[in-house]
């Protein structure tokens, strides 16, 4: 571990090729709260770092703070650990662009635009994430060494807390499925990507989404209390012949 040294503020520039792209990265990396990266050189625990990300699409960066909590020789490199800080306050209007920019881009048929997110989703079993979210549904991506045997219909049971005050009370999320990607495989590890609808949440919910979808809260905490499959489809023609059948038998 280097020593500490005093703070010194460190800007770091990444670029994004729209809007989108921008803003999935500052979900992943605000809800994560934390990171690491490998660097040529050193810096001191305590040094302020400021994350600013650019898209063309947008007049203003939108700017992340953090500190610098670690920092180890990995070989001719070093491993820097980071939490990351961030007041969507003064980011508003910046962050309302870039959402506003996703709005004059959604085409028919969706009658909605999505928020690229990244949020982690706690499962036991699974590594989960929601990502690509509106007011109606959202996208979640499931990973592990076993994955639910899912398809349209399945209902996933979802609690959902905030992080502000005020918020953190668990409320319930009803999820149905609505299509189900193709199983990725990569040794003994799955991931399959899931997309569905909200049909049932109660008005705390829907406040909480939509806190979400504003980068109001990046750090919820989302649950999935329980998977129910889906319902058999009767076969076509089944009740019919019954019925014919029955009648035959009365004829004679």
């Amino acid at each position: 571990m280097l020593p500490l040294g005093d703070p010194s503020l460190v800007r770091l520039r990444a670029f994004y090729h729209g809007a989108g792209a921008l803003l999935r990265e500052l979900s992943r990396t605000v809800n994560r709260g934390h990171t690491s990266l490998l660097a040529d050189s050193g810096l001191p625990v305590g040094t302020g770092l400021v994350l600013v990300l650019i898209a063309e699409a947008l007049r203003k960066p939108i700017e992340v703070a953090g500190t610098i909590t670690g920092c180890r020789r990995r070989g001719a490199r070093y491993e820097i650990r980071l939490r990351y800080h961030f007041d969507p306050g003064p980011q508003r209007a910046r962050l309302a662009e870039a959402i506003a920019v996703l709005r004059r881009g959604t085409r028919r048929p969706r009658r909605e635009h999505r928020i690229p997110l990244a949020l982690r989703v706690d499962a036991r079993g699974l590594e989960a994430t929601l990502s690509d979210a509106s007011r109606r549904g959202c996208q979640l991506e499931l990973a592990g060494a076993r994955l639910p045997p899912l398809a349209p219909g399945s209902r996933l049971a979802l609690t959902l807390s905030g992080s502000r005050p005020g918020t953190r009370a668990a409320v319930p999320v009803e999820f149905e499925v609505r299509w189900t990607g193709p199983v990725a495989r990569s040794g003994r590890r799955r991931r399959q990507l899931v997309g569905g609808r909200f049909v049932s949440a109660s008005p705390a919910a829907r406040a909480r989404l939509r806190s979400i979808l504003r980068f109001e809260d990046l750090r919820p905490r989302l649950r999935i209390r329980r998977i129910t499959p889906a319902k058999p489809r009767a076969r076509r023609g089944t009740v019919g012949r019954r019925a014919g059948a029955s009648k035959l038998g009365k004829r004679t």
